[in-house]
This record gives structure tokens, sequence and C-alpha cells, in this order.
């Protein structure tokens, strides 16, 4: 993470641009950081703070709210109509990530229809849909998953 001489902002590579260094915004880069290292999440199909209007399954829908997925991970030969669709939607939250946040990720995930949801705090990450994991599985496991069902 590269973080500016003043310590204000931070470099997101995936949004390719200076961004404030919030409390949730570190919480974010440093689950991208293990998600992409250790997890095998490929970087090409991460996108950060994503409109759910700007989601190609999505476009043209009604009645959309105006909100943004914090981590949106899509996966290849998901689902028979799009090329790409949402495997995981991740809600960051500073400090501890609450029941609150887990209502709020499942709530966007009435519309985005990601196979897994998770919740991300300051000391951890969890998936909470379809199970309850007190861990991030990785993307090859949660593919192997969803080409199962």
């Amino acid at each position: 993470m590269v973080l500016s001489k003043q310590k204000d902002s931070l470099y997101d590579p995936f949004r390719k641009m200076w961004v404030a260094a919030t409390p949730e915004e570190l919480v974010r880069q440093k689950l991208l950081h293990v998600m992409t290292r250790q997890l095998g999440f490929p970087k090409n199909l991460i996108a950060v703070e994503k409109q759910l209007s700007e989601l190609p399954h999505l476009k043209g829908a009604a009645s959309l709210p105006k909100r943004r997925a914090d981590i949106l991970c899509f996966a290849k030969g998901i689902h028979p109509e799009f090329s790409l669709f949402p495997l995981l939607i991740i809600e960051c939250k500073e400090g501890v990530a609450s029941d609150a946040a887990a209502k709020q990720a499942l709530g966007y995930n009435h519309y985005v229809q990601a196979p897994f949801v998770a919740i991300a705090g300051e000391e951890k990450v969890e998936l909470v849909y379809p199970q309850k994991l007190t861990f991030l599985p990785k993307f090859s496991e949660m593919m192997e998953s969803v080409c199962k069902r």
C-alpha cells in the first residue's frame, strides 16, 4: 500500500487513483492485498466501489438503489447469460464489521445476486452467505463450490 507523504491519501491500484486514507479504505486495501496475494483472487476480476447501476447484468434494471459495492469479485462461466458475473460481494467497515454490515451487504446482494457475501472489519473478514464462516475462502474454493451447483 502506497501512502502519500502526508499520510492522508493512498494509491488504489484497482481504481488507479489516489483516495483518502480513511479507516474504511485501509481495511479495504489490506483485504484486497490478502485476496490477490494469498487467496488467489485475480486482480483483473475485482471491482472496487462499483455502482450497482454499472454492473452489466443490472443495466436497465428498474428501481436500483444508488449504492456502491465496496468490493465485487467477478468470475467467468458461472452464469448462463453473462460471460462475467459477480462471485462475491464484500462490505468493508472501519472497526468491527457488525450484523448491520451483514444486513447491508445482503441487501445489496438482493440486486447483485452473487453466490457469496462477506463483511470485513479491521481485525477479520467473515463470509455471511451462503453460510457463516470466520474466514474468506480462496478464489479456487469458491469457484469449485459454484461449479458443483
